[in-house]
């Protein structure tokens, strides 16, 4: 699913690299936690693996295309196409309804059209599936999102992230607004989701106590030689 190999990045102005990765490797259908105290380099990591930082040495192979031979609009496509993402901040649009934002990941990619028509069922019919397995009821799906809880608000971002079944899901510090409990349940909520089409998570977070309920931990400061 993913490979890193000799990977360096340096921000401008800075004397040292932030990232200095030797190798990683995640298969399909791995799930794997990431963690790493505040300005190790999660997120620079994260904005390379997705296509948004640009590569300054080494390699990115997400199923098996190597990222940099990408052109920029290439990069998005591919994004569009198989990566789904669920931000700290879920970044919902809030002049749209839970079930709109929903639909909105499927808005930029050809290819998760393709992969529910194949399954006979259309966007607006998952979006409404995926948000009600994660346990988001049909009452407030023509909400204003805004008005949702935390922890609603959470699972519309997740189901936009699973919606036409990307391969690789990253999860950037997802339940860092949440309790331990709600914590767990929603984590084992993702496992279900990608379990049904064999999709790999990357759930990067500075919260060790998560880290057991994953198929293998790592440190970033254990793998970034810098």
């Amino acid at each position: 699913m993913l490979t890193i190999t000799d990977l360096t990045h340096t921000w401008p102005g800075q004397s040292q690299p932030t990232l200095n990765i030797k190798a990683l490797h995640i298969d399909k259908g791995e799930r794997v936690f990431l963690y790493g105290p505040s300005g190790c380099g999660k997120s620079t990591l994260l904005g390379l693996l997705a296509g948004i930082n640009m590569l300054q040495s080494g390699q990115v192979k997400i199923l098996n295309t190597d990222l940099a031979t990408l052109s920029h609009a290439n990069r998005d496509r591919f994004r569009a196409d198989h990566i789904g993402t669920i931000f700290q901040s879920f970044n919902l649009l809030p002049y749209l309804n839970p079930l709109e934002n929903v639909t909105l990941g499927c808005e930029f990619s050809k290819q998760r059209h393709k992969r529910l028509a194949d399954k006979n069922t259309d966007v607006k019919t998952e979006a409404t599936r995926l948000l009600n397995a994660l346990g988001i009821n049909e009452s407030v799906l023509s909400q204003d999102v805004s008005k949702l809880s935390i922890g609603q608000q959470q699972r519309v971002a997740a189901a936009r992230a699973f919606i036409g079944e990307p391969e690789l899901i990253i999860a950037d510090e997802p339940t860092s607004s949440l309790d331990a409990d709600n914590r767990q349940a929603f984590i084992e909520t993702l496992f279900s989701q990608a379990k049904g089409y064999q999709a790999s998570i990357l759930f990067v977070s500075h919260d060790q106590s998560l880290a057991s309920l994953f198929d293998r931990q790592i440190s970033l400061s254990d793998i970034n030689g810098v």
